[in-house]
């Protein structure tokens, strides 16, 4: 008996679109080998710009940065990883730059990435990637390589606003669609009435917002109680 059951791969899927809906061409890119270990930074920035005539600096609070997650990953031409040997690396290092670099024909840009693995689920874009050769034939062909790949972390205007709690917390909400749940009802919840319902839908810019999707997070912004819908 496998006490600790089957093992799990680390998984690179590959978007067209920000929300993450539309799969692109390859979907994803196989990992044969685990990294033995992966990074996630965070930082925040701050202005320490000091006033004219002032010479102290005070170190004034901007924005927390989207998180950064990065790892190493190896490539080897033995056929050790898959049983398939090949002539050298660059098949598969090509190929895994391509994956991450390409630019998508529909949007001219580059793509969006979901990082998985285990528990870990990571949405973002590249950054950086570099790839270090180990080994070579007498020829000097290469025959193991190892990536060095850096996303940054993805989200919108009003999840960043609401990360960095430049608004309100007890007037500003994030809630994530269950199933049954509908717009007019969470803003009864929140607002205790259902009239803000279009300009929420607005601010999440939900083109039907009779029918949630669950799982989707909406943010709920403050509203001034006297305004009328």
């Amino acid at each position: 008996m496998d006490i600790l059951g089957k093992l799990e791969k680390l998984k690179i899927l590959a978007f067209k679109d920000n929300a993450f809906t539309k799969p692109a061409i390859p979907p994803t890119f196989p990992v044969f080998i685990n990294p033995e270990s992966y990074a996630l930074n965070y930082t925040i920035e701050y202005n320490t710009d000091a006033a004219q005539g002032n010479n102290g600096t005070t170190a004034r609070y901007t924005r927390h940065s989207p998180e950064e997650f990065s790892c190493e990953l190896w490539f080897d031409n033995t056929g050790i990883l898959d049983g398939i040997p090949r002539p050298d690396v660059y098949i598969e290092t090509e190929a895994f730059k391509k994956f991450l670099l390409d630019i998508e024909s529909e949007t001219h840009e580059p793509r969006h990435f979901m990082v998985i693995w285990g528990k870990m689920i990571f949405k973002g874009r590249v950054t950086a990637l570099q790839i270090d050769y180990k080994l070579f034939k007498p020829d000097g062909t290469p025959i193991r390589a190892m990536a060095k790949v850096t996303f940054k972390g993805s989200f919108d205007d009003v999840l960043r606003l609401a990360l960095s709690n430049l608004l309100s917390p007890d007037l500003t909400h994030l809630r994530q669609v269950k199933s049954g749940d509908t717009l007019p009802n969470l803003c009864y919840e929140i607002y205790g009435s259902p009239r803000y319902c279009i300009q929420v839908a607005k601010v999440n810019r939900l083109t039907n917002y009779r029918k949630l999707e669950p799982g989707r997070q909406l943010y709920f912004p403050p509203f001034d109680k006297k305004e009328k819908a």
